[in-house]
């Protein structure tokens, strides 16, 4: 059975940043190609930054992001990269969309079927659903099927389509948001989808803070058994490699289009699966939210330093602490401003 060696860009990526983006995109596939790997997953929008929002209504920003897409497939060769992009259909209408980028090109596009409009998201208000034929992706002799995020959030749907359009291996790119225990169940939903469309299936997310949100990476490889194989670190940007081994499936009665995308490449060295990192204790894993969401905000937004008022108390005082793991002491002022009403212990703890 093939062999497939297989990268998760688990980056932090800017909104609007997309010249950044795209470097930071390029310089990953490098890594993945320079380490034998047949393919290279990014998050779901990943050259644009997620959630884009308005800047989606700007037609030059959408134009942009399409040119840039084209300067990250020309640096693709014999590693195929599957890239989050706005893609704009012919009726002028958006879609969110994932491009197979391999030898110097754009191979072909899938466009995500299932637009969350709930809660944080509001994609609904931006895009339309694909609605193409699925197609499948011959790397590395393995056919992939392509879906973002929510299409895997559904049974009987784009995964379980690809499963039986023939696929061997699914890759889902992500832009998923954490909450406490949502890695456990994300973990549950992706078991329960690659039971369904009998076939691994590798998760790649993105990791970092954007506004109120904060996305907690924990990309993994489930099994065709539904069990997970492997687990990337919670909130670390990092390329991370793992190899599977594919069963061949037989082709269905009526079978999807195959898209050639290119030959294996060598693989390097031993196999690369490494045990699943460990999930952090729930209080850490919240704490480390906190911690990622306050560097981002203060880092992307371009502020230098923090200014927190002191009162003694437990709240401030875990604000003042989450702020210095974030951005370090030296860029974080505690003020106090005490009144009439402040007892000496209030005064005395925020000295402390």
């Amino acid at each position: 059975m093939p062999t497939l060696r297989l990268a998760a860009a688990q980056l932090d990526l800017v909104v609007g940043d997309l010249v950044g983006n795209a470097e930071r995109i390029v310089q990953a596939v490098t890594e993945a190609t320079a380490a034998g790997c047949h393919l290279v997953a990014f998050p779901e929008l990943a050259t644009t930054g997620y959630p884009p929002e308005d800047l989606l209504l700007k037609p030059a920003f959408v134009t942009e992001n399409l040119r840039v897409l084209d300067e990250v497939a020309a640096d693709t060769s014999t590693c195929a990269a599957l890239v989050g992009f706005v893609d704009r259909g012919e009726d002028g209408r958006l879609h969110n969309a994932l491009a197979v980028c391999a030898g110097g090109r754009v191979v072909g596009v899938y466009r995500k079927r299932r637009l969350p409009n709930y809660a944080v998201f509001d994609e609904q208000r931006y895009f339309v659903p694909g609605t193409e034929p699925v197609a499948l992706w011959s790397i590395g002799g393995v056919r992939v099927g392509t879906t973002i995020c929510e299409d895997a959030w559904f049974p009987d749907g784009p995964v379980a389509a690809a499963g039986r359009a023939g696929a061997e291996l699914v890759v889902n790119i992500n832009a998923s948001p954490y909450h406490a225990g949502k890695v456990q169940e994300r973990e549950a939903m992706l078991g329960a989808r690659a039971l369904e469309a009998g076939c691994p299936i590798l998760y790649a997310n993105l990791v970092g803070g954007q506004d109120e949100l904060v996305f907690d990476g924990a990309s993994l490889l489930v099994g065709a058994d539904g069990g997970v194989v492997t687990r990337a670190p919670q909130y670390g940007e990092l390329l991370w490699i793992t190899e599977v081994e594919v069963p061949a499936r037989p082709l269905p009665t009526e079978p999807a289009e195959v898209v050639p995308v290119g030959g294996p490449p060598p693989l390097p060295g031993p196999a690369v699966v490494a045990p699943p990192a460990e999930l952090l204790e729930p209080t850490h894993e919240v704490y480390e939210a906190l911690v990622l969401g306050t560097r981002d905000y203060v880092e992307k937004n371009g502020f230098r330093e923090v200014v927190i008022g002191l009162s003694g108390g437990v709240d401030s005082s875990l604000v003042a602490m989450v702020a210095v793991d974030a951005v370090g002491p030296d860029r974080v002022h505690g003020v106090l401003m005490p009144s009439r009403f402040s007892s000496d212990h209030s005064v005395s703890d925020a000295v402390r």
